[in-house]
């Protein structure tokens, strides 16, 4: 009896931490300079429920001569409800980021500011051009997300359940 606790134990086990090695990337872009997105993310989605673990932002602009990196700004929400302590949406300002006069410019972050659960909700972003000549290079923010974790949790409860009904039988 005492191996089947082990073995149901190590199932769990497996069942609640096998979505995290199961990882995907969902990949959000930065719109070009001079326009805006908006989009709705339906119930129906494959990504509803998802959560997401960790995401990364890559930003390279190329402010234009004559032109300031400093008046260059883009932002972008997401269809996901947030952790406690946590945001949907970023705002990036060029005079925030340290950039100013012209050409190449670069941002990165790792982050889990963003961590939380896909949910059905209106999304968009924009990168107006107000005061600013230039494009974006590389403007994308990716995002690992699994399984909601109620599920993985689910999956190794119904383990021990089971393991349980088995001995008592």
């Amino acid at each position: 009896m005492h191996h089947n606790a082990i073995l149901s134990l190590t199932a769990a086990a497996v069942s609640v931490t096998t979505p995290l090695a199961a990882a995907e990337t969902v990949t959000f872009f930065f719109p070009k300079v001079g326009q805006s997105v908006s989009y709705f993310m339906g119930d129906d989605n494959p990504l509803v429920g998802k959560q997401v673990i960790n995401a990364r932002i890559y930003l390279t602009v190329d402010t234009f001569p004559g032109s300031d990196a400093a008046n260059f700004f883009t932002d972008h929400s997401f269809p996901i409800q947030p952790e406690d302590g946590n945001q949907s949406a970023i705002a990036l300002w060029g005079s925030d980021l340290g950039w100013s006069g012209s050409g190449l410019n670069s941002y990165f972050l790792e982050t889990t500011m963003f961590n939380g659960v896909f949910a059905p909700a209106r999304y968009g972003a924009e990168t107006p051009g107000f005061d600013f000549e230039g494009e974006i290079i590389d403007g994308r923010i990716e995002m690992d997300v699994i399984p909601a974790p109620s599920a993985a949790v689910m999956l190794g409860t119904g383990a021990l359940l089971a393991s349980r009904r088995r001995r008592t039988r």
